[in-house]
């Protein structure tokens, strides 16, 4: 029985009981003895009545504030997703700042990886309104990310590591020498250096500060593989495996351009 009915039926017990009780005329006392049973039973039942009247009552009042206290409860959770979510940003700004470059200009979130297996480019939530401009440099704490190629109002396009079309000046860490590094999907780069430059597997390849577009000392990769060099060879090939899976990334740093 809804709350509703319950109620009806109360009103009408109640109306009964008042005319029982309080306009009827003084009865003689034997009528009145054979009519207590009646008033008492009409008087129970309307007890009872307000009773389960006040639970429905109750009961309502409780699943509304159970409701606002679980949509409270959401919207903390939420708050306290977003906190965790910009205090790792705030992080990663810090070591970048830190390790790489003092012309970070903003951290981005990667909102599309382009699902060719002949190229590698990210599309970040970050473009001309908050100053990404060309040339500009991405990168994450572990290393190099990439370089963005195109801008648009609110997004932009970032050329990974290991695109067909990465290009970027090298050097070995701890080493000296220079190199080419080049993008060869789907995850690697293969590195030309000079062919008198000592390169050996587990070697760091690093960012250098040929060409002007990469702060140097970012880190690109680690030698995986140095090929053999041809009869009449002038350079030495090696296989960089990066430092970055650019295919996990979920925020990328862009760098002001040099």
């Amino acid at each position: 029985m809804t709350w509703r009915r319950l109620g009806l039926v109360y009103l009408a017990l109640l109306v009964l009981s008042m005319l029982l009780t309080r306009f009827l005329p003084p009865a003689p006392l034997a009528l009145s003895s054979g009519v207590a049973p009646l008033t008492g039973v009409v008087d129970r039942i309307a007890a009872n009545l307000r009773g389960a009247w006040n639970a429905v009552v109750f009961e309502r009042d409780l699943k509304l504030e159970n409701a606002r206290l679980r949509a409270t409860n959401e919207e903390l959770e939420a708050q306290n997703r977003r906190l965790k979510l910009d205090l790792e940003r705030y992080k990663k700004a810090a070591q970048i700042l830190e390790s790489q470059s003092p012309g970070l200009l903003t951290v981005a979130s990667v909102t599309a990886i382009d699902p060719s297996p002949l190229l590698s480019r990210l599309t970040v939530n970050a473009g001309a309104e908050r100053g990404v401009t060309r040339f500009m440099p991405a990168t994450v704490p572990a290393g190099l990310v990439g370089l963005v190629v195109e801008v648009n109002r609110t997004s932009a396009v970032v050329l990974t590591l290991v695109d067909p079309e990465f290009r970027a000046g090298v050097t070995l860490e701890g080493k000296g020498g220079t190199g080419t590094a080049i993008g060869a999907p789907p995850d690697r780069l293969r590195v030309e250096f000079s062919k008198n430059v000592d390169v050996q597997v587990g070697d760091t390849v690093q960012t250098a500060s040929i060409g002007g577009v990469y702060p140097a000392g970012i880190k690109i990769g680690t030698v995986e593989n140095v090929l053999p060099l041809g009869a009449n060879a002038t350079t030495r090939t090696v296989i960089v495996k990066p430092a970055v899976d650019v295919s996990t990334l979920q925020e990328v740093g862009l760098l002001r351009p040099l």
